[in-house]
């Protein structure tokens, strides 16, 4: 008697733990140590000190754009894929234009550290159709549009989304709008640690950020799967 669809599915699902947790594997001792270097970061640096801790990236998203200041500002999503957190962050922020950018065309190089390639997310160039009428997309490389978005406006940020990924365009978002960031200014951060490499892209972006502006600190609000919250403060 064959096998259905769901006695294929369990049995891969049990032959997939069990390759977990009988087979050494370098990548998943990477991934463990990994995680274990980034709770040691976060223990060691009292501006952790009274983020939620959550188990998931959505819900830490949600604790950040409950934090977001009242005041207005522009809000924005650097590295949107399919819109699944863009339209969340427009519904909460509904009476106001959400910028976002992406290229649609993926990564605009190898993840290193990850298994992604250039061109991982790759989504055909076009931006997914959302729900929400308070979108506005920006489509094409970081370097093109970001550089353009700054010399159109110099409103401050209130609520940054930033999962660019990679350092190269977490970095050309802070080196063409790093003035937009402010005390109050709340940012996230999609994958900042807890995989293998994690201190080479969005962690070191943001720190050498906050090298380059003396005037800024920061305080950890939330802090998800791999993500990271953070409310901007005077140093």
């Amino acid at each position: 008697m064959p096998k259905s669809p769901t006695d294929e599915l369990l049995q891969q699902i049990v032959k997939q733990l069990r390759t977990t947790r009988e087979i050494p594997s370098t990548a998943l001792g990477l991934r463990r140590a990994a995680v274990q270097d980034a709770v040691d970061h976060i223990r060691g640096d009292e501006r952790f000190a009274d983020a939620q801790v959550h188990q998931h990236n959505p819900q830490a998203l949600g604790r950040a754009l409950a934090e977001a200041p009242a005041a207005s500002g522009l809000v924005a999503e650097f590295g949107v894929h399919r819109g699944q957190s863009l339209s969340r962050i427009a519904d909460h922020f509904c009476d106001q234009t959400v910028h976002g950018f992406d290229s649609f065309e993926g990564l605009p190089e190898a993840w290193n550290g990850s298994g992604k390639d250039a061109g991982a997310f790759d989504i055909g160039g076009r931006p997914p159709e959302l729900p929400q009428t308070n979108i506005e997309f920006h489509v094409g490389w970081f370097d093109e549009t970001v550089p353009v978005f700054a010399a159109a406006t110099n409103e401050a940020f209130r609520f940054v989304h930033l999962d660019a990924d990679l350092y190269g365009s977490t970095r050309t978002v802070f080196d063409e709008l790093g003035d937009r960031f402010l005390p109050g200014t709340v940012v996230v951060f999609d994958e900042y640690f807890g995989y293998h490499g994690w201190h080479r892209h969005e962690h070191r972006a943001f720190t050498e950020f906050l090298e380059g502006r003396p005037d800024l600190d920061f305080e950890a609000v939330a802090i998800g799967h791999m993500n990271l919250a953070v409310r901007l403060r005077e140093s």
